[in-house]
């Protein structure tokens, strides 16, 4: 069996074992919160006192009316804290599931699907304290939010495929995680999250996000939950474009360290 085709297969017998990833990624969660009296509602408390926070200095800052600006940051933030969390514990994927990967022959893939499985739980959170914040904001809720959910979808599949590149990389690269950090710290101020893009037009910084592929997977979402319509064409096109690039990228990694992990680890 070629090395394409085993991960096809592996992809597919991962997909159907969904329960165990399933389990995997809610264990995670409820750990993270183990013996808190407030549990994952620690989510939903940082959030909103984030929001509060930052949204009132940088909505004064940039001289932005707050109806409009917070719910703006708040489903900015919300996106980016997913992707770059599925970057991040992409990374540690296959190193923390060690023992399993030695002791069980479950496809690899699992483990990658469990990161996003725990990445989700804050992101879900997020969404509702998004609707929460434009409530609150005198803002309309319509059907044009819909137009959010095919960009779900391809944010999704995106940050499963930087989960699951740097899960490959990283079990090679160990520095790699703590080098994505430092940059993601970065970009995560280079990226229109605390600004508009008429921000960047207006101080002749248009470059900052349009060749920031991370800022088109964020309007996709964004730009249909805060303007009520589809993004522009532009923002559809790059994000697909950036999705098959990703994927390329994560069949090439997989394809010459799939075999070795085991050893590697």
């Amino acid at each position: 069996m070629t090395p394409l085709r085993k991960l096809r297969r592996d992809q597919i017998t991962a997909l159907k074992n969904w329960r165990v990833w399933w389990h995997l990624g809610m264990a995670d969660v409820r750990n993270r919160f183990a013996k808190s009296f407030v549990g994952p509602a620690w989510i939903l408390l940082n959030l909103a006192m984030w929001v509060g926070g930052m949204g009132i200095i940088y909505g004064t800052l940039f001289q932005r009316p707050l109806d409009t600006y917070l719910p703006y940051l708040t489903i900015g933030f919300v996106c980016w804290g997913f992707l770059s969390q599925t970057i991040i514990d992409g990374g540690n994927a296959f190193v923390f599931a060690e023992g399993y990967i030695k002791q069980f022959t479950y496809p690899k893939q699992i483990y990658v699907l469990r990161v996003i499985v725990n990445a989700s739980v804050p992101f879900a959170i997020g969404v509702v304290i998004f609707f929460i914040v434009t409530l609150a904001m005198g803002q309309r809720i319509g059907m044009g939010m819909l137009w959010a959910l095919p960009g779900l979808a391809l944010v999704l599949i995106v940050a499963y495929l930087h989960a699951f590149i740097m899960a490959y990389a990283s079990a090679r690269f160990r520095d790699l995680p703590h080098g994505m950090t430092a940059l993601l710290q970065v970009l995560m101020f280079v990226t229109p999250i605390f600004f508009t893009v008429d921000t960047l037009k207006k101080s002749g910084l248009d470059f900052v996000y349009k060749y920031n592929p991370l800022y088109y997977l964020i309007e996709l979402m964004r730009y249909p939950l805060t303007e009520l319509k589809p993004a522009p064409v532009e923002v559809y096109v790059t994000a697909v474009l950036y999705m098959l690039i990703a994927a390329l990228v994560a069949l090439f990694i997989a394809n010459r360290l799939d075999r070795r992990i085991v050893y590697i680890l």
